[in-house]
């Protein structure tokens, strides 16, 4: 999942809920790729930070531990006590409301802690899991996005394994579920088609095979497919919309991510979307609040 600005702006930047050897916290994904280039990665990296570190300490939480958990740490660092951040000279590292301070002071520890100390240089945007004493584990969903609800993807629902053909009918039966699941939503399409006169609502592209519907409010059975639930996009347009790189707010203009600046995306930011005709039909500008905004540097 991507961290929630309490602006409720996605930043570009990975977490994910995880229990490791008996500690239980959020995994932060490093920062890396070439500054602008396709496969830069977690750009909102020390944002992201910022607003966890707050967060955790609006529950009342004092004391943190920060672990480096990549693949060249896991191989230096066989245990988890010395794969452990120090922060002023201690494991156990004190929160307080400066969060700029302690996310340089984090950021310092990580580019210090190396195989061999003496070398130069170091990374202060590493891979690494905080974890604190929470009562409630459902509450590090809350550190990382704050008040808005989302599906956090479990580590049962991802495998690396290879595809095993003796599965084939497990997913025959999952196509099925979701076709029952997504009855009524071509004729959703359908009348998003007519009301937005068959264009995309941020392109105005007008080719029909590649419009899609999309759901404001993410689908929850039949009665979000209501019209003011949806937008008619473009099918690259949606899928960027659905990541939150794209958003629309509710004075309906276009909100781009500042991760797609050096993109053709890039253009349609602060353009105003084509709307229905009729406003009983123009997307729900309630449903526009519930949608975090893509992060504007």
């Amino acid at each position: 999942m991507n961290v929630v600005s309490e602006n409720n702006e996605v930043f570009n930047a990975s977490v994910s809920v995880q229990t490791i050897e008996g500690y239980s916290g959020l995994v932060m994904e490093s920062r890396g790729g070439a500054k602008g280039g396709v496969n830069e990665r977690n750009t909102d990296y020390l944002l992201a930070l910022e607003v966890i570190l707050s967060r955790i300490f609006k529950l009342n939480i004092r004391t943190i531990k920060v672990f480096l958990v990549s693949k060249n740490a896991l191989k230096i660092w066989p245990s988890m006590a010395q794969r452990a951040l120090e922060v002023e000279g201690s494991t156990d590292i004190k929160l307080s409301p400066n969060t700029k301070e302690l996310k340089k002071l984090i950021c310092k520890a990580q580019k210090d802690k190396k195989k061999n100390p003496n070398s130069q240089g170091g990374n202060p945007t590493k891979k690494k899991f905080i974890s604190a004493n929470l009562d409630d584990p459902r509450q590090w969903e809350f550190v990382g996005l704050g008040r808005t609800p989302a599906h956090i993807i479990s580590e049962d629902e991802i495998s690396e394994k290879a595809f095993d053909p003796k599965d084939a009918e497990k997913v025959k039966e999952k196509i099925i579920r979701s076709i029952a699941n997504r009855r009524g939503q071509a004729k959703f399409r359908k009348k998003l088609l007519k009301i937005y006169d068959g264009k995309c609502a941020i392109s105005a592209t007008n080719l029909p095979p590649i419009l899609e519907a999309a759901h404001i409010v993410p689908y929850q059975g039949e009665n979000t497919n209501n019209i003011t639930n949806g937008i008619l996009l473009r099918s690259d347009f949606h899928l960027l919309f659905d990541l939150g790189l794209i958003g629309i707010n509710n004075a309906y203009k276009v909100v781009v991510s500042s991760s797609l600046s050096n993109t053709e995306y890039a253009q349609h930011h602060a353009s105003n979307i084509f709307l229905p005709k009729e406003k009983s039909q123009r997307p729900s500008r309630e449903a526009l609040d519930f949608r975090p905004l893509p992060y504007r540097q």
